[in-house]
Formats: C-alpha cells, sequence, structure tokens
C-alpha cells in the first residue's frame, strides 16, 4: 500500500528547524508516532533523513531551532530501493528501524515502509482451516543464527523435524469477533475485532501472529501444542507458524510460500513481541524434514538432505529424547549470548565459525551413513556450545549428560537455547535401558518420537 502522505514529511534542506518539529508534531501519528521526515536537495534527490532524536541530540550541542535541518539530518540512514525482497526490508526493521525510505533509481524518494504496515492481508472464507507444523531438534549450528552474526559472517544450522506438533484451526465467523481458544493452556479470550485484541497475557504470541496477518473477518481460533512451551523444540515458532499458515489459506491466489510464512514468523516473535533468538526456528519448523539451513548476509536458502531411509531408521534407533527439568526463558538465554559477543571479538567469532564447520562435518556424515561419527560430533557441538553461552547448561545437566557418556553414550545435547526441556542423547541400543533407568529416578522422562518430513501442513473441512 502507497504511502498517502509522503509529502508532508519530505523537507528542503534549507527548512528550518521549528518548522520541522511543527510539521513532527502533525505527522508523528503516520510515522509509528515519532517524528521523522525524509530530506532532499534543490534536485528532488534524498541527502538524509531527520528524527525528533536526532535533533534533540544537536540542540544539546549547540544547534538552535532557526537553524537549517540539514545541520541535523542524518547522513548514514538506512533505505531500500523500489522493489528489494520483502526479506531483505525485513532485515532492515530488525535493526530496530520503524521507517524506511522507497528511493527510486535516481535516489528520489517515492514511498514510505512502515513496520506496523509490513503486515500480510486476508480475506473472509467459508470453511474451516486447520494446520499443523512439527517440532524441531537442531543437531548444531544453533546460536550462529542471529542476525548480530549473520549479518557479518555466513553461518549454517543442521536440523529435523518431529512427530510432535503444534495445530490451528480456524472457523469463520458472520461478525467481526476473534476467539481464542488455547487447548493446551486452558485459557480462552474473545475481542470485538483485530484492532481491539489487547496484548499482556500468556496468550500474546498467538495474538501477534494474528495481527501479522491482518485477517478482514471474525473467526474463532484453537491452538494446540503437544509440548510445553520453553522446551528446545521450537514450538513457539512451530505455534505461530501454525497460526500463519492457517489464515494464509483465506489469501487465494496471494497466498505466501514458506519463505514468506518463515519470515512473517520471525517478525511476529522478534520484532513485535522483542522475544529474543535466531532465525532457524521459523525455517526448520516451517520446512520440515532433515535440512541444511544456510544463514547468508541478505538470504536464508533452506537445502533438503537427501539421507538414506536406512540412515534415517539407524539415526531413530540410537537417538533418545528425555523431559528433564521445568521450562526455559530461551529470550533471556540468548541475550546472555548477545551480551558476551561483539563483532571485534575473535575468540567468539572463531567459536561461531568452529560450530558451523563441525554442523558441516555433521551434515556430511549423516549422508555418507557415519552414524557414529555423527554421533561424536554431537559431543563436540554441545562441548562448544557451552562454552560460547555458559547458561546453556547447569549442574543438573552436566551431570544427567555425565553419567550417559559414562555409561557409553556417544554424544547428546540440550535442545534450543538449553537449562531446561528436552535432552538428546545418542547411545547404542545396548546402553539405552540403563541410561533410562537411571535418568528416570534422577526425574529426566524418556519421550518416544519419530522423524518427520512434511513441515507445514493444512487442510480444510466444510464449515
Amino acid at each position: 500500500m502507497q504511502f498517502k502522505n509522503l509529502n508532508e514529511i519530505i523537507f528542503k534542506e534549507n527548512t528550518l528547524v521549528k518548522d520541522v518539529l511543527e510539521q513532527f508534531n502533525k505527522t508523528a501519528i503516520f510515522t509509528e508516532q515519532h517524528g521523522f521526515g525524509i530530506v532532499i536537495d534543490n534536485q528532488g534527490i534524498c541527502v538524509g533523513v531527520i528524527s525528533d532524536g536526532d535533533i534533540r541530540r544537536k540542540l544539546l550541542t549547540g544547534l538552535t531551532i532557526d537553524s537549517p535541518v540539514s545541520k541535523a539530518l542524518n547522513t548514514e540512514y538506512r533505505f531500500v530501493f523500489e522493489g528489494e525482497s520483502s526479506h531483505s526490508i525485513l532485515r532492515l526493521f530488525d535493526q530496530k528501524v520503524a521507517n524506511l525510505p522507497v528511493l527510486n533509481t535516481n535516489k528520489e524518494p517515492v514511498d514510505l515502509y512502515r513496520l506496523s504496515d509490513f503486515k500480510a492481508s486476508s480475506r473472509k472464507g467459508q470453511r474451516i482451516i486447520r494446520a499443523r507444523v512439527p517440532m524441531r531438534i537442531s543437531y548444531s549450528g544453533g546460536g550462529t543464527d542471529m542476525s548480530y552474526y549473520i549479518n557479518h559472517h555466513p553461518a549454517a544450522v543442521l536440523s529435523s523435524t518431529i512427530t510432535k506438533f503444534c495445530t490451528a484451526s480456524v472457523l469463520v465467523r458472520s461478525d467481526k469477533v476473534i476467539q481464542i481458544i488455547s487447548k493446551d493452556l486452558g485459557i480462552e479470550y474473545q475481542a470485538n475485532s483485530i484492532e481491539n485484541l489487547k496484548f499482556g497475557d500468556k496468550l500474546d504470541l498467538i495474538k501477534s501472529a494474528i495481527k501479522i496477518m491482518q485477517p478482514e473477518f471474525g473467526f474463532d481460533l484453537e491452538t494446540h501444542s503437544e509440548v510445553d512451551a520453553g522446551t528446545g523444540l521450537g514450538g513457539s515458532s512451530a505455534l505461530t507458524g501454525s497460526i500463519i499458515g492457517a489464515l494464509n489459506q483465506f489469501r487465494n491466489e496471494k497466498q505466501l510460500d514458506l519463505y514468506d510464512i518463515a519470515d512473517l514468523s520471525y517478525q511476529s516473535e522478534r520484532l513485535d513481541l522483542e522475544i529474543s533468538g535466531g532465525w532457524q526456528d521459523q525455517y526448520s519448523t516451517v520446512f520440515g524434514g532433515f535440512n541444511w539451513i544456510e544463514f547468508r548476509k541478505n538470504e536464508v536458502i533452506v537445502n533438503p538432505l537427501r539421507i538414506n531411509r536406512e540412515i534415517i531408521l539407524e539415526l531413530k534407533f540410537n537417538l533418545m529424547l528425555f523431559r528433564f527439568g521445568g521450562t526455559h526463558d530461551s529470550g533471556k538465554i540468548q541475550l546472555n549470548g548477545i551480551r558476551d559477543y561483539n563483532v571485534s571479538d575473535k575468540l567468539k567469532i572463531d567459536n561461531f565459525a568452529k560450530m558451523t564447520d563441525l554442523a558441516t562435518e555433521m551434515k556430511e556424515a549423516l549422508l555418507k551413513g557415519k552414524v557414529k561419527k555423527f554421533g561424536d560430533l554431537l559431543d563436540i557441538s554441545w562441548q562448544l556450545k557451552k562454552s560460547i553461552n555458559t547458561k546453556t547448561s547447569n549442574q543438573y545437566v552436566d551431570e544427567l549428560y555425565s553419567y550417559a557418556r559414562s555409561e557409553g553414550a556417544l554424544g547428546g545435547k540440550v535442545l534450543g537455547a538449553g537449562d531446561a526441556g528436552y535432552m538428546l542423547i545418542y547411545a547404542s541400543p545396548k546402553y539405552q535401558r540403563t541410561i533410562k533407568d537411571a535418568f528416570e529416578k534422577k526425574g529426566a522422562k524418556y519421550e518416544s518420537f519419530d522423524f518427520n518430513e512434511n513441515g507445514l501442513e493444512v487442510w480444510s473441512t466444510p464449515r
């Protein structure tokens, strides 16, 4: 949608600061509640942007309100050219940018993208839509998929999805009311319209996914997750993906592809709700199967792996999944890693590069059927992950893992951000009974699983 108030936020270089501030009072409502403008020269070429924050900082250094705005403008601004991909635009919004000028090839402003408008629209349908998204297991590379790293260095994650799901069901209503029913949380919520959705409870993840799709009709939304949130299986992204996937069905010929759905899921969680984390969960869960996910500077590429069936069966035969402890706040754990990280820190950069190299070795081991080597590399990857972020483990986790290793396990790891949730152990079947019994006594419960190949699945049924 074209930004209708573009001319109201464009200023010439010689416009006085006081006149810009006066205009900000009128236009802040259109620019994410912040004073924001685009500054052009006499030829109409964009030379910078200006915000109320830029002006305040300059006033503190001696600028007066009778100075021309050229004395305060930001010349190192972020912008996009017409026709750039939605993913590259999302990367810019990910850098805490609320307003993005859109320039033509002559660098003349032609539009403005706002974060609040960067949504998907929808229209009314006449069927019940159900969508389910599987949980994921990340084997190596997790933690390297954060924007602060992949914006400077390439990275990759090896993952697969398993037969534990989040499901969303949408039943269209004849009014504008939105009713949310969370089966696993036992919570219901109702709003008279999408504009009246209020945040601040345990359903915020669901509400954010609804908001980003901007459906123009009322509906009942029922959600169900087969695992607790915050347990390391990418459940939040699976839930978000299932809701977006279900509402996507009402877009008809304008349906989003899997990359778009993954990006919107990321935006919903990371930008709109400000939950810290990386990019892998959204892509792993939505695409499904064994994937090699590459994170490049301006894009993400999902490479499905063609692994022989007997290798997958043998891998499943040697892997055990245990539910231990409570839940974790993945955002806080990830923030700990961010606080420890600096793009100029050579040791951190080297460790992330090692993690990517290990992920590559694990991928090749699977493709070649070397499952024992895969188990050994799983241990090396876990030890490296713990050294990168100390919050991923604790004394209880270390005790469980050390015992499994002492009883013959080749490797393993805590899934997701760590600290609590699920632990994956690779061990020959002859050692598994002993490990299971000991883990049970220590409060870690064994759960069976199988691999899933399908990712997001959507189906409908008559109303």
